[in-house]
């Protein structure tokens, strides 16, 4: 923070946070009054406006509206435009805005909005400022006030509207036990020194326009979203991993091999977790030292997902009675859940939402293990015919090669593109499986995966997303084998819930289904993932898919089946819990 006040007055400042929670632009306010900073100008949506005195209220703290979509409305995308270059060009005292553009309901980064940087970045480009400075803002939290909101939104039940009275009733929230929330302010980016000379190459024939007939041209914009992507890695670099974020991530590697864990088996697993991150580079905020205290203190904040049970931890069980009263099913969006689905998905899914924010740590490690198991399979495979062995270096490759193909799949999924580090980052993660004992590369090319616990607790973060994408590829198939030429989203959404809940309700193992399957943004973030993999194509008039004939959406089913099947798990599904109801 001295660092930053030493910086102001010397150009443009913008205040970038990651977004989980309406707490976010609350603490950065706070944040900077208490550094003495002034309070920059936030973007807020149009919904705060219309509250009633809380529009005019945010206003004189600073606020500044603007819709949620511009949609075609170039009247309003050029007032808008000029009015972000005033802002920035002008205003004295900083700017904030979410890059994500919305909350993450499922506490993961999401694809960041351009949209909003472009303008900020206009005095920039055309030589109205010599420089910007970007301060990108990691906001965690031990436990989010929406937690619950964001699960039953997930699972299809309507977002509340934003409203003075919905305000001061939810009041009542802050008595209960959040933990502690984290901020860290990350080290500023000078937009000159980050876009180099192609940042500054257009500002000459710029200089004769005025600032309403400023657009940026298509090299521009993607050294935007260059930029934007850098802003999201440094945000997730600096995001704190919590004592439960490794106990979600330590319960759920064990609950898929159907082991339960008492407080000791918690303790010696964390500390193995915590060991794993500081060698990633993660930032942490467990300490060791008073290890059981933590674990106690922490399950009883977040005991609405989980408790200890006769000294063993277990997922807290939702009244199914409870839910039938409070959620109206005939409004959820997509398929109408029973009340015991639910049930069994909203404990399972907030556990998720609480290992999400470490799978920017542990996707590409996660990948790599999942290459390293089908190349060990296939290297059996071929022993058996007689093929002869190959060489070290052709099995880094192979690896290499598959690690970058389930990149692509998984891309807008986690958002962990890091402007060339990908080489560097694979020989780290590499050496790090080598070290933890998960993977053996002879000299001859011969790979041996072992199964412990690191490998188990990375393989748990991914197993619900592998799930849930198989599921999707699966009911997308099936469509188009009934001879739908196109299908609308809903239609998609309603079949893949309505697939998994019946085979939950099935009760068995091995089915490749997690509660985790429901969640809706995550199925849309993998349409989204489908059709920029040119798997599927979306009609731009009706927003229908269709399979694109491009890529074959039969073989990535088959390719995330044998993931599935390369699982070291006895089961996603939880029984236990459907037992018990």
């Amino acid at each position: 923070m001295d660092h930053i006040k030493q910086g102001l007055g010397k150009n443009p400042v913008l205040y970038l946070p990651s977004h989980r929670s309406y707490m976010d632009f609350i603490l950065m306010s706070y944040i900077c009054f208490h550094y003495d900073i002034e309070i920059p100008g936030i973007a807020a949506g149009m919904d705060f406006h219309s509250m009633f005195a809380m529009g005019t209220m945010l206003r004189k703290t600073g606020a500044f509206f603007m819709r949620r979509s511009f949609s075609n409305d170039e009247l309003y995308w050029d007032v808008f435009r000029e009015y972000m270059y005033a802002l920035v060009g002008v205003y004295h005292i900083g700017v904030e805005f979410f890059i994500e553009g919305t909350r993450s309901r499922n506490f993961k980064s999401l694809v960041p909005k351009v949209g909003l940087l472009s303008m900020a970045l206009l005095p920039f480009f055309s030589g109205e400022v010599s420089d910007i400075t970007i301060v990108p803002v990691s906001v965690s939290y031990e436990r989010v006030l929406e937690e619950q909101l964001f699960v039953y939104e997930l699972l299809g039940v309507p977002k509340p509207k934003e409203s003075t009275k919905g305000f001061f009733k939810a009041l009542k929230i802050i008595d209960e036990r959040f933990g502690k929330m984290y901020l860290d302010f990350g080290q500023p980016i000078s937009v000159r020194e980050f876009l180099g000379e192609q940042g500054t190459a257009s500002r000459l024939k710029r200089s004769t326009l005025g600032a309403h007939l400023q657009k940026l041209n298509k090299m521009e914009i993607e050294l935007v979203k260059n930029l934007a992507t850098e802003i999201i890695y440094q945000q997730q670099r600096r995001i704190v991993i919590t004592t439960f974020n490794l106990i979600s991530l330590y319960f759920a590697s064990q609950y898929y091999v159907d082991a339960s864990v008492n407080i000791d088996e918690i303790s010696r697993g964390i500390v193995s977790l915590r060991n794993m991150f500081e060698v990633l580079g993660a930032h942490m905020a467990t300490d060791v030292n008073s290890i059981k205290h933590e674990i106690i203190e922490t399950v009883e904040i977040h005991s609405n997902i989980v408790n200890f049970k006769q000294a063993r931890l277990e997922f807290t069980q939702v009244p199914v009675d409870q839910l039938a009263q409070e959620i109206d099913v005939s409004r959820l969006k997509a398929h109408a859940l029973t009340p015991q689905t639910m049930a069994v998905a909203v404990p399972s899914m907030a556990l998720q939402l609480y290992i999400n924010p470490c799978l920017f740590w542990l996707a590409r490690p996660g990948y790599l293990i999942m290459a390293a198991m089908q190349l060990q399979k296939d290297q059996e495979t071929s022993k058996r015919q007689g093929a002869v062995d190959g060489s070290y270096k052709e099995t880094i490759g192979y690896l290499s090669k598959q690690v970058q193909k389930l990149d692509e799949i998984f891309k807008h999924e986690f958002i962990i593109a890091s402007n060339n580090r990908e080489i560097e980052e694979f020989e780290q993660n590499l050496k790090l499986l080598e070290n933890y004992g998960v993977l053996d590369i002879s000299k001859t090319g011969t790979i041996t995966v072992k199964h412990n616990e690191c490998s188990r607790s990375v393989l748990a973060a991914l197993a619900p997303f592998l799930c849930l994408y198989y599921q999707l590829a699966v009911t997308l198939n099936k469509l188009s084998a009934e001879s739908l030429e196109e299908f609308s989203s809903k239609t998609i959404l309603v079949r893949v819930q309505k697939r998994i809940e019946s085979m939950l309700l099935e009760n068995s193992n091995n089915l490749h289904v997690h509660p985790y399957c429901l969640a809706l943004d995550n199925l849309n973030i993998a349409l989204h993932s489908l059709v920029q993999s040119s798997y599927l194509i979306r009609n731009r008039e009706t927003g229908n898919f269709k399979l694109s004939g491009n890529k074959s959406l039969a073989d990535l089913e088959m390719l995330l089946l044998e993931l599935c099947n390369l699982m070291p798990f006895q089961q996603y599904c939880h029984n236990r819990i459907f037992s018990k109801l």
